[in-house]
């Protein structure tokens, strides 16, 4: 029998809104992305002044007391909870101590290696994230979803000119640790359900309390006592330094409340290749060769690439369940 010109209607609605994605993202997000990449670049630029002038456990120390301060202001601005549910607090303080610990082990590992070569394997957080995806989240990809996952991480060593010769075991560990700890945080955060200005205090509050102890046995109070410099400049760094980083890590926190998993971590590649870009090619004027350039419009072809066949395979999917 011939269906009724309503009934078909309705059906083809239903297709439609199977078939189609978003257009484009929440406008929330797009308010929030350009502050996230603009005080990562800031915060990539003054922390390098900064560890010219103090230790680098001391730098950790005061850009965490900063950022606590700050959290602690906020949430008590907002009426928001300081303390995540007792039930929670062993998972927080994991979490906390593992971004101490991804902090920690990417410094420690600029001893072996190069910052290129370590960022680059930081920059691989979406091959990470993938299996962290699939296991928490219940996400699945396709081939042609991960496949530009492996152009952006070889497009991102190109254009930071990463060079593996004479590579040491011990720093790519250490910075292979340190991405290990920086995707896990930001799934475990994820799989909450909490307002991202407390979660990022809560990840902050606990690496700091982590880290205090180990700063006090280590003699930090003496070794900030005995500096020889110029004080008020010293902490007019620490503030903009410890400033820029919480606004960096609240919408950090914002970002991962709003975008998938995968996609968060694609989108955390590319603002490290925004640092690269205005920190090393126009602030410190390092030559973008042809191979640099290269890398980009790779990282950024394969950035565009996911983004599109993940919109494929999401239409696919919901075309079949809806079946």
């Amino acid at each position: 029998s011939q269906s009724s010109p309503a009934h078909q209607s309705n059906s083809v609605s239903e297709e439609m809104s199977y078939k189609m994605p978003p257009l484009a993202p929440p406008p929330s997000l797009m308010a929030i992305l350009p502050v996230w990449f603009m005080t990562s670049i800031l915060f990539n630029f003054l922390t390098p002044l900064l560890v010219n002038m103090v230790d680098n456990q001391d730098v950790t120390f005061l850009e965490l007391s900063v950022t606590v301060s700050f959290g602690f202001a906020i949430l008590r601005h907002q009426g928001l909870p300081l303390l995540p549910p007792v039930s929670k607090l062993p998972k927080w303080l994991l979490l906390g101590m593992l971004h101490l610990i991804g902090c920690r082990c990417f410094v420690w590992g600029l001893r072996f290696i190069p910052v290129s070569l370590a960022q680059t394997i930081r920059a691989s957080s979406p091959l990470v994230a993938v299996p962290i995806s699939c296991a928490v989240f219940g996400e699945r990809y396709s081939w042609q979803v991960l496949l530009p996952l492996l152009v952006i991480l070889f497009g991102f060593a190109l254009s930071v000119g990463v060079d593996v010769a004479g590579t040491n075991l011990a720093g790519c560990g250490a910075a292979l640790a340190s991405l290990c700890c920086l995707v896990l945080v930001n799934g475990g955060s994820k799989s909450e359900n909490n307002n991202p200005l407390s979660m990022q205090f809560w990840v902050c509050m606990f690496a700091w309390l982590s880290l205090l102890p180990m700063w006090l046995y280590s003699g930090g109070p003496g070794r900030l006592g005995s500096l020889d410099c110029d004080r008020w400049r010293l902490a007019g760094l620490v503030l903009a330094d410890g400033a820029m980083y919480y606004i960096e890590q609240a919408a950090q926190s914002q970002v991962l409340k709003e975008l998938p998993f995968v996609s968060f971590a694609v989108t955390d590649t590319l603002r490290r290749l925004a640092i690269v870009c205005v920190s090393g090619f126009l602030i410190q004027g390092n030559p973008c060769t042809p191979q640099n350039g290269l890398g980009i419009l790779l990282v950024l072809s394969g950035a565009i690439s996911y983004n599109i066949m993940n919109a494929r395979s999401s239409r696919t999917s919901s075309v079949k369940k809806s079946d």
